[in-house]
């Protein structure tokens, strides 16, 4: 698909509603507080909090700041209930742990058969193939969505070479307001056939460990240079970059 225009990138706002600790690397406005900081003081610092729960003697709010290399972690912040004045704060290292497998098992973009993509030499085409078509398509494409509800970002991006080869890459990191959190990120590459028309149709993708990815791919806007891959809606960016 060629295009002239530069990257789009595509935000799915999921709410309206902000989130102020997920700034990157966020984790490291911890180091700014100290007890006895009021409440207000404190989410001068972080933020409002991703939700607040009274006990018999404390208010408890949660956050989830981000820390390099791991994602969203949950945090506590633990204050007096009467005098609103902090006493501690303490990470879920337990919650975000137990996220991992629950993320594992539910997280799963455009990354299929990564466990092979690089294994075993350069993987042959497989499906019916239009060499007009797939160079009419050739190009990077992009995603990326968040959500302030659970604190929720996306990222992928699906480089179609004209050479016939293709690499996809995915990052996810996510918190709730409950006792969760989650991180991932893999890539993946491999060859790639196409079959169908200029406004749809079917791309193969062919994984170097033998495995096989079928995408549906459509037309999103040739205005605003999107295309749908999977029902997932990418951005055009660019001519792809192939060795």
């Amino acid at each position: 698909m060629r295009y002239a225009r530069s990257m789009v990138v595509v935000f799915s706002l999921w709410t309206a509603a902000a989130c102020a600790s997920m700034g990157m690397n966020s984790v490291q406005k911890l180091n700014q507080l100290s007890p006895g900081m009021s409440t207000d003081e404190v989410e001068a610092i972080l933020g409002e909090p991703s939700s607040s729960e009274l006990t018999e003697d404390k208010l408890v709010q949660k956050y989830s700041l981000h820390q390099n290399w791991k994602g969203f972690v949950p945090y506590f912040m633990v204050f007096d209930k009467d005098s609103r004045r902090l006493e501690a704060w303490y990470e879920d290292e337990e919650g975000y742990q137990r996220s991992q497998q629950q993320m594992g098992e539910t997280f799963a973009p455009l990354l299929e058969g990564q466990g092979g993509g690089n294994q075993g030499g350069a993987a042959a085409p497989a499906g019916p193939n239009d060499p007009d078509l797939q160079r009419w398509i050739t190009g990077n494409y992009y995603y990326f969505s968040s959500s302030a509800v659970v604190s929720a970002s996306s990222e992928r991006s699906l480089t179609l070479c004209v050479n016939g080869q293709f690499r996809a890459t995915g990052e996810f990191s996510a918190s709730s307001a409950g006792s969760w959190g989650a991180a991932s990120q893999g890539g993946s590459g491999g060859a790639w056939t196409i079959s169908g028309n200029r406004q749809s149709g079917t791309i193969t993708l062919s994984y170097g460990g033998g495995s096989t990815k079928s995408v549906q791919y459509r037309v999103g806007s040739q205005q605003e240079q999107t295309m749908y891959f999977d029902g997932v809606l990418y951005a055009y960016a660019g001519a792809a970059s192939c060795n």
